[in-house]
């Protein structure tokens, strides 16, 4: 009978994280769309990590570009921002699970310092990217890498745009398009 408590409880619970996610996301206007586990390992190749750096992840939802840059290389400093509480929720949740040791904060990016960063990692709204180009122009030091999952940043010529292929891509996109675009700067 425990079993089953415990097992209601945490269907409750869940229930209760996916209610306060669709709430927030309701007056933050972004949506939760996590990225596919492919794009996340493409992303975290194109980073070209040694394994000491400072990680960011602006937007971070759940954290699992974080959760598993830190198991690739666990002497980086990870660093994530969410702004949605249940999204954080969930991300708390997957960096203990991971058991890796990765700094979450709820609250906006935009009030984060990050001079220290040495790659940033976003997948953000075309909406959001004007802002950050500026917060990144002033702030990131020379050879920062910024890895974009999906949107380019206006005004700024990539290093480098990929797309991740992705098996399930030709179902919801046009025929010659392999997967999600990535793009790679460096400030």
């Amino acid at each position: 009978m425990l079993i089953i408590d415990l097992i209601l409880i945490a269907l409750c619970a869940f229930a209760i994280i996916i209610l306060i996610t669709m709430m927030t996301n309701l007056f933050l206007f972004v949506p939760f769309v996590p990225t596919p586990k492919r794009v996340v390992k493409f992303m975290i190749e194109k980073a070209e990590l040694k394994g000491d750096e400072t990680v960011y992840d602006l937007g971070c939802g759940d954290a699992r570009l974080l959760t598993e840059t830190k198991k690739m290389y666990p002497n980086i400093r990870a660093i994530g921002y969410e702004l949605s509480l249940g999204v954080w929720i969930l991300a708390k949740i997957r960096v203990w699970i991971s058991q890796k040791d990765v700094e979450l904060h709820l609250r906006d990016f935009n009030h984060a310092k990050l001079g220290d960063a040495d790659v940033l990692l976003i997948y953000l709204v075309p909406e959001v990217m004007n802002k950050l180009k500026r917060k990144l122009d002033t702030e990131l030091k020379s050879g920062t890498r910024v890895i974009s999952h999906g949107f380019a940043i206006p005004d700024k010529e990539p290093m480098e745009v990929e797309r991740c292929p992705l098996p399930s891509w030709h179902l919801i996109r046009p025929p010659g398009k392999r997967g999600p675009r990535v793009f790679v700067y460096e400030w």
